[in-house]
């Protein structure tokens, strides 16, 4: 089924007469008041779709659909789309119309933008334009894909023959993945990452850095004409720590349990005559931030010695130290250690 892809998207427009604002022509309202009105020509009211989408069919909702009379519709206005807002392409016009709705097919086309573009205005007062709703659906790509799943995580958006960039995030864990799309058209050849992949069937692995993002395009091409699909993955970045040292002066004092990435959780003893304490959280990565207490640490390299952090200690068992590891791609994790002091 076609979707509108205009709807509830950002309009903007060559100028308007309030509160008739462009942002009214793609609401999904067909009220009198729901609707871009302009006073200067020639006019224009664009739409961005978000993103590239095949699409071969317009649908322009005048003021009959209102109940107001035919003279109250536009007669003349024309379809343009863009790929980039500046460079821009007539896709079909529409002359001496009195009818309340344009509903009309062109050749498949890929773009982003679509504008109409009114030089007059309507019969009954040329000195105005108005249109209540302006619709462009999704259509089929020529010689794109029928399918595209990917072996972690999820595609956004959900996979639709007529979109052609997503995004995907994958697990720190995740070191490759494989992707697998079917053709549209039967005995078209299909790259992936570069690499040929029969219709149908999971690609290569393609390996994934942690904290990089890594665009895969899948290319179709068929009778010579390629189409190109791109997929994005992030792989997170893990937040675990790969060591705590906790020491008080040159002599090391004990954590129970060891420690350990995945244990989040310590306690520790130590002798009266301490006054301070200090902690060295050890990372794997220097793009981790990690603050102690609240306190914001500088991150290291994995080869040095880690990141000291001096804390006084009241005698007892309240000396709890937390310590907060974040990635560059948002992974959180916290530790905790409850230092008693005899």
């Amino acid at each position: 089924m076609a979707n509108n892809i205009l709807l509830n998207k950002t309009a903007t427009a060559s100028s308007s007469v309030m509160p008739y604002a462009p942002a009214k022509i793609v609401d999904g309202a067909t009220t009198p008041f729901s609707r871009w009105l302009c006073n200067a020509f020639p006019g224009w009211v664009t739409v961005d779709a978000g993103a590239a989408f095949w699409v071969n069919r317009w649908i322009v909702k005048l003021m009959g659909n209102a109940g107001w009379a035919s003279n109250y519709n536009m007669a003349a206005y024309t379809l343009q789309a863009s790929t980039d807002n500046i460079s821009w392409k007539t896709v079909d016009s529409v002359a001496a119309n009195a009818a309340n709705t344009t509903d009309r097919t062109f050749a498949t086309i890929s773009a982003r933008y679509f504008r109409i573009v009114v030089t007059s205005g309507i019969p009954v007062n040329p000195a105005l334009a108005s249109i209540m709703e302006f619709e462009v659906y999704d259509a089929p790509a020529p010689n794109g894909l029928t399918g595209l799943t990917i072996s972690s995580g999820s595609l956004l958006p959900v996979f639709s023959n007529a979109v052609l960039n997503y995004k995907a995030s994958v697990s720190t864990d995740v070191a490759s993945i494989t992707l697998t799309p079917t053709a549209s058209v039967v005995g078209a050849t299909i790259t992936v990452d570069g690499v040929n992949v029969v219709s149908g069937s999971a690609s290569q692995a393609v390996t994934l850095t942690a904290g990089v993002a890594k665009t895969i395009p899948i290319v179709v091409t068929t009778n010579k004409v390629a189409q190109t699909y791109n997929v994005v993955v992030m792989r997170q970045t893990s937040a675990y720590l790969s060591n705590i040292k906790l020491s008080a002066g040159r002599n090391l004092i004990a954590l129970n349990p060891s420690s350990a990435k995945s244990t989040m959780s310590y306690s520790a003893v130590t002798s009266a005559s301490i006054i301070t304490a200090t902690i060295k959280p050890e990372t794997d990565s220097a793009t981790l931030m990690v603050t102690c207490n609240g306190t914001t640490l500088t991150a290291i390299a994995p080869t040095t010695d880690g990141i000291p952090y001096n804390v006084p200690l009241n005698t007892g068992a309240n000396n709890t130290l937390t310590i907060k590891v974040t990635s560059s791609t948002g992974d959180v994790k916290n530790y905790t250690i409850n230092i008693t002091k005899q």
